[in-house]
């Protein structure tokens, strides 16, 4: 067993019974998706291996992994999980998260952004901000240059500007992206975003330009999660297209929740003791009335 299993296992079980209760009270139901997958060009991250003359995929990212797996879809969907992915080696990442398929864009967004914001709250998280971004900002920006747009979002997701005054554009040009690089506010005057600001209306959910990420099915909005007590994102999400319909999703990254967790206790657990007949009758009541019990 590998050192610390159990504890590790004891935060992620507590820190999924919070997610599971927030996630299902906005009305999202749990998919159970299968471990190995026939490789697919479509599928992100995971890890490869070939078995019986074919290629497979081991945990890979959820979201690709519902795309490849959902033919036909109805009109509206809205599902969340919690699994272990892959990135190319054997030790994975714990993640949960929601996908809201079919409606409004801007609606599903609000109401994704705030089953984050609800669960972090549930689980005792208060400490947090929010940063919506456009990727069509960025298309739009990077038109007139777009033999460079690989090189642009690179700087994006790498914070770092440096890589895009190093390109050979007008100085203008810079200018324009040095400003939309370093945007953070409340109203931006793209609608959409606003919009979405509007809706959250949440003193924690700022609009920041700089905020990308890389999974390519992302289409326009998206988000991502921080906490000024860790050094990484909680997680993040965003919009993108399933046959046709709008789509908006996010994940957590639970080994990073767990961090800054704080354990509750089950206060309203009832403790019991006796003679075993006795305590497991009354136990057997009051788990069939939802009471949750302990025997001593």
């Amino acid at each position: 067993m590998r050192k610390g299993l159990l504890v590790e296992s004891e935060n992620l079980s507590e820190v999924g019974r919070y997610l599971r209760r927030t996630f299902e009270l906005w009305g999202y139901r749990e998919i159970f998706l299968p471990a190995i997958e026939e490789y697919s060009e479509n599928l992100r991250k995971g890890t490869r291996f070939a078995y019986n003359n074919g290629f497979y995929v081991i945990k890979p990212d959820i979201t690709s992994q519902i795309l490849e797996n959902i033919k036909e879809p109805p009109e509206r969907l809205k599902l969340y999980y919690i699994s272990e992915v892959l990135d190319g080696g054997v030790r994975g990442q714990w993640q949960a998260g929601v996908e809201y398929i079919g409606g409004d864009v801007t609606k599903m967004a609000a109401e994704v952004i705030l089953t984050a914001v609800t669960a972090l709250e549930a689980l005792g998280i208060e400490e947090f901000y929010v940063d919506v971004g456009s990727l069509r900002v960025w298309e739009e920006a990077t038109e007139e240059i777009a033999e460079f747009r690989g090189e642009v979002y690179r700087a994006l997701v790498r914070r770092n500007f440096e890589i895009i005054e190093r390109l050979p554009i007008s100085g203008e040009k810079k200018e324009e992206l040095w400003e939309l690089f370093n945007f953070w506010g409340k109203e931006s005057g793209y609608r959409k975003l606003d919009r979405i600001v509007e809706a959250v209306n949440d003193e924690r959910l700022f609009i920041d330009f700089g905020t990308v990420r890389p999974l390519p099915y992302y289409r326009d909005v998206l988000f991502e999660v921080y906490s000024p007590e860790l050094g990484k994102p909680l997680g993040g999400g965003g919009e993108y297209t399933f046959k046709g319909k709008p789509a908006f999703g996010f994940a957590f990254d639970m080994g990073a929740l767990s961090k800054l967790f704080k354990k509750k206790g089950d206060r309203n657990r009832k403790k019991l003791s006796g003679k075993p007949g006795e305590v497991f009758a009354e136990a057997k009541r009051l788990v069939r009335m939802g009471i949750p019990v302990e025997v001593e």
